[in-house]
């Protein structure tokens, strides 16, 4: 039996390249695939680089927003709307149009607004209501670090920007 690296040699089209990866990816998305699946993708995978098939899943950081929008506490049409504000927040930064690593960087940006959003909308909930002192600290400290997260990333994002933009200048 052919492997699919050698089977890759023969002459097919992208379409059914792409088709025998939907179907391998179905198939090791599962808690114990078998392992010659799993192989056969990562052969697929290596065989056929030009046509960056592993674009179509997505990245842990497109999977993580959806992780937090899904997990956090609001009706689905809510968490719907917050989705695209997201999806908008990253456009409005200049996603679009920014070098890979200012994608990157605007995407955990976004993420961390999204985090501290959500924490201080649950921290609000928290407070109008009687509470320990030791309640109140645990929730200081978690608004307190998610604040932290989200202007050091921006201000990582600010200085990744100011530096691409002197280093753009000084070679023209």
């Amino acid at each position: 039996m052919a492997t699919v690296h050698e089977t890759s040699l023969i002459p097919g089209t992208a379409k059914q390249v792409r088709a025998k990866f939907k179907d391998l990816l179905a198939k090791t998305n599962k808690e114990r695939p078998r392992p010659q699946d799993v192989k056969a993708l990562s052969e697929l995978l290596y065989g056929h680089k030009s046509l960056e098939l592993w674009r179509t899943v997505s990245s842990a950081g497109a999977m993580a927003e959806i992780v937090v929008v899904e997990n956090a506490s609001a009706v689905p049409g809510v968490k719907e709307c917050w989705k695209h504000r997201l999806q908008q927040l990253k456009k409005d930064l200049g996603c679009d149009e920014a070098p890979l690593l200012e994608q990157l960087l605007i995407q955990h940006a976004a993420l961390c607004w999204l985090n501290l959003s959500l924490l201080e909308l649950r921290y609000s909930y928290v407070m109008k209501q009687s509470i320990t002192l030791a309640v109140g600290l645990y929730w200081e400290k978690r608004l307190t670090a998610a604040q932290r997260r989200f202007t050091r990333s921006v201000e990582t994002l600010t200085r990744v920007r100011k530096w691409s933009r002197n280093t753009s200048q000084r070679y023209r």
